[in-house]
This record gives C-alpha cells, structure tokens and sequence, in this order.
C-alpha cells in the first residue's frame, strides 16, 4: 500500500460550489492531471502535475502548507485527519486518471464519510473499479462546441450506463459558453434521454478565468434551458457558488 502514491493539487475545506450539493460543507481533495484541458477550465493548476501539493492548514483558513508529491496514502489520511467535513468531494483535474491509488485509498477512508467524485465522463471502466466506495458521482458532458476539443458523445454513454447501473446518486453538469452550439445540446438530450431523462441535469454557465473571458448571455442560456426543459424534466441553471461568494 505504501508504494502507491498520487499527485495532488490541493486539499482544502469549503462549501461545494455546483450541483445538488451545493453550500454543503466539504473536504476537497483535488488530484492533479486531465488529458481533456478544456478552454474554461477554472482549475487551470490541477492540469499538471506540480512538485508540491499544497494544503490548508487549519481548515477554513485560507493559509497553505506545501507537502511533497507524490502522496503517499498513509500521507494522504495524516493531512484528512484534521478535516472534519462529513464528506470529501473527489476533483481535479481528472482524479480517475490515477484510479490505481482511488483503488487503494477509498477502502481506508473513515465510515461514515460521504464520497463524491466530480469527472469529466469519459473513463467508464475506471469507474467500475471503484464505484462501490464512491456515493454520489457528479458527470461532466463535455459539449465539443464549449471545450474546443473532440467529441466525447460515445465515453459520455458509457460513462452515463454504468453509473446508472451502479445505483449511486448520479446527477450530470453541462458547462455552456457563448461558443455552445444547438446541435451539441440537441445531442447532450438525445444521449441523456436514451439513458433516464430522469437524470438531474444542472445548465452552467462558464465562469471566467485568466484564460478564459467569453461569458455567454442571459437569453442564450434561458435558450438552451427551454430546449432542454421540453425534452428532460429534471434541469436547473446553476452558476458556481463558490465563485460568486467569492470563497474557495
């Protein structure tokens, strides 16, 4: 056990800022690396892999430490032991890159606490691996349109089948931008709706970032919510939380 070890980002302590969960207190463990690096990325950090992870200390007091990567996860649970969260949001970057040490971790971590992984979608067998340690899995659908990269419609529904067979609390968020074309929210239902158009489906609105200024208007989200509301019963437009109160 002691020879797996994980980069990380960041662990820190807040209210999670998007989805169902939202304003829900939180430990975040942020693992570094995604192969996707999406234009509207607001975690830009989380992309690569960084010698050092840095974590707050104490928690909610928006000081850091740095400690070494990689984490080992006797190293991993020394830090999370100062975090009294009733759950751990799993993010990143992409945490199901480095599945082997989820694999290794999850079983350690203390009953009773609520796991949710955020992903990107696409690795559905990493998922498998470790579905059953995990409690509430949050699904990006990654629309070509708003990323600027390939479509991803063939991982998103295998990704969405195996979730729903896992019998976890699953709920899926689609990140619009002024670049988000009709034809890729047409395609986002047409997948959703041959899965469960019962699905939780949260609309959000891209933040800005350094690298990423392009807001998209209020009459084109309230578009995109009308087209998707007349196919899937169960969309909400939710901005970040976390970012409009200004918190980590």
């Amino acid at each position: 056990m002691a020879s797996v070890m994980a980069n990380i980002t960041e662990i820190f302590s807040s209210l999670q800022g998007e989805g169902p969960h939202t304003g829900e207190p939180m430990t975040f463990v942020r693992f570094a690396g995604c192969a996707l690096n999406c234009r509207w990325c607001d975690t830009e950090a989380a992309i690569k892999t960084d010698p050092t992870c840095r974590v707050e200390t104490p928690p909610r007091s928006a000081r850091f430490v740095e400690i070494q990567n990689p984490v080992s996860i006797k190293e991993l649970n020394g830090q999370l032991a100062f975090f009294t969260d009733p759950a751990i949001s799993i993010t990143g970057g992409e945490p199901l890159e480095q599945v082997s040490f989820l694999e290794k971790w999850l079983p350690t971590v203390p009953e009773g606490k609520r796991i949710l992984l955020e992903t990107n979608g696409i690795l559905h067998r990493e998922l498998d691996l470790i579905s059953k340690r995990i409690d509430i899995v949050s699904m990006d659908i990654k629309l070509p349109s708003s990323t600027g990269k390939r479509p991803c419609w063939d991982e998103h529904a295998k990704f969405i089948s195996d979730s729903l067979r896992s019998g976890k609390e699953f709920y899926i968020k689609i990140v619009i931008t002024s670049d988000t074309s009709t034809k890729d929210i047409q395609e986002a239902i047409k997948l959703i709706s041959s899965s469960n158009r019962f699905i939780p489906v949260i609309l959000q609105p891209a933040s800005f970032t350094p690298r990423f200024t392009q807001g998209i208007s209020s009459d084109a989200v309230e578009s995109f919510a009308r087209l998707c509301n007349s196919w899937l019963p169960n969309v909400t437009i939710m901005k970040q939380a976390h970012k409009e109160l200004g918190i980590l």
